[in-house]
């Protein structure tokens, strides 16, 4: 009998690829959404040791959506089998191209506008290199930051990479890293890239019981490190906190003393007693860490004690202060119901919830701004939600302004989107 949750219910993969053309849609779909709505995530369709397996292996699968002038054309859904990849993680768009990436020395997938993936050797010319699951994108510069890892090859450092604005590799400079965290996530500022040492390590035991290779380690003090972007002889500033994990920033920026600011979706503790996925040991909370550049100290605090994860901003704000922020949420319990979108008003110090209803279940909201606007929170919340009853999913649109009023429109898809990670928007 399978008693891992990661390959039952929505967790489980598909078994199907199709392509449906001209959706159903409940509402009226906003005209200036033309373009594609991905997802990426694991589709474990083949697995070796239900026992030992985890919510984060599996090959790739893309789910897509194309809107166009206030029609929803198709859904298709393709395994990501390109450049010798399993890119299971994310999708993002660069410099006029699709990627499916993921971490851990796994090479990015070009994808093309059909979820084709493509045998290039995205960003470095004739050579593949390893990538990250979360690069963030300098809305000022173009440019793509990054912070790589891959411990099978490279044991005791990490990888600071820039590709430009062409998508061209910039740079890449080495940094010392012996912990070997999980480098899941980076976060960047207008002069700084964090680099987030935390407290979940990786683990030879586990590797070689046949489990996901990363554990809690109470032994490791958790800390975040300011790299200097301009200036490569710097060495990183590091600063302590509280033993923590987060796999998402909301955002960092540098504030009025030249304070750097960060908040995340933090863990207590996570990978220590279970080794198959994130969510039974400990919620996490929206947390806030200021990084006192002058004293070398960070103070901590807990912005909410609700549960969330998946955090999305206006992309236009990344490294600057933002007002707003959008996270899916959970009640606190072992096994997380997804059950609705929190958007913060951080200014304010209030919040607005959109529950998905009884029997349905979300995933992460992404914002796409709307066309002219320029309002921080001018735009649109784009989430996928399953419905347990009808064993399908839908693609929603909610108002970022009001989300609490509603869909302005329900895209029915023709099966199930799988619990999974990370979406993106592609202008079309």
């Amino acid at each position: 009998m399978n008693n891992n949750i990661y390959l039952q219910g929505n967790y489980a993969p598909v078994r199907n690829e199709i392509s449906e053309p001209r959706l159903k849609v409940t509402g009226n779909i906003p005209k200036d959404l033309s373009g594609l709505f991905l997802r990426n995530g694991p589709n474990p369709l083949s697995v070796l040791n239900e026992e030992t397996h985890h919510w984060f292996m599996g090959q790739g699968m893309l789910h897509g959506i194309r809107l166009d002038s206030g029609n929803a054309l198709w859904y298709k859904n393709k395994s990501v089998d390109g450049n010798q990849s399993v890119a299971n993680t994310s999708v993002i768009s660069h410099a006029g191209k699709i990627y499916a990436i993921v971490e851990a020395g796994s090479y990015p997938v070009e994808i093309d506008e059909e979820l084709n993936s493509l045998e290039t050797k995205p960003f470095y010319g004739n050579k593949n290199e390893g990538f990250t699951a979360h690069p963030k994108l300098d809305p000022r510069t173009g440019e793509l930051h990054a912070m790589c890892y891959d411990y099978a090859n490279k044991f005791d450092t990490i990888d600071y990479v820039v590709i430009d604005k062409n998508g061209s590799h910039k740079k890449t400079q080495t940094i010392p890293f012996e912990s070997r965290s999980m480098l899941h996530e980076c976060a960047i500022t207008e002069n700084y890239v964090l680099v987030l040492d935390l407290s979940v390590t990786f683990s030879l035991e586990k590797l070689g019981s046949g489990y996901f290779p990363f554990s809690w380690n109470d032994e490791h003090q958790s800390r975040i490190g300011l790299l200097d972007r301009n200036d490569e002889s710097k060495d990183v500033k590091w600063f302590e906190i509280d033993r923590t994990y987060f796999f998402h920033t909301f955002n960092a920026y540098e504030d009025h003393n030249g304070n750097v600011v960060v908040s995340a979706a933090a863990y207590d503790r996570l990978f220590d007693k279970d080794w198959n996925g994130p969510f039974t040991e400990s919620p996490p909370n929206l947390t806030r860490w200021v990084l006192d550049l002058k004293s070398g100290n960070a103070q901590s605090s807990k912005l909410d004690e609700r549960s969330v994860e998946f955090p999305r901003i206006h992309p236009n704000f990344i490294t600057r202060s933002n007002q707003f922020g959008y996270a899916l949420a959970s009640s606190n319990t072992q096994q997380p119901d997804f059950k609705e979108i929190i958007k913060y008003d951080f200014v304010n110090d209030s919040s607005e919830v959109y529950q998905y209803g009884p029997g349905n279940f979300g995933a992460e909201p992404v914002f796409v701004a709307a066309d002219g606007g320029t309002g921080e929170d001018e735009g649109y919340l784009l989430s996928l939600v399953y419905n347990h009853e009808t064993d399908k999913s839908d693609l929603i649109i909610l108002n970022a302004q009001e989300p609490s009023s509603g869909p302005m429109a329900t895209v029915h898809l023709p099966q199930r989107v799988p619990f999974g990670f990370h979406g993106d928007w592609i202008s079309i």
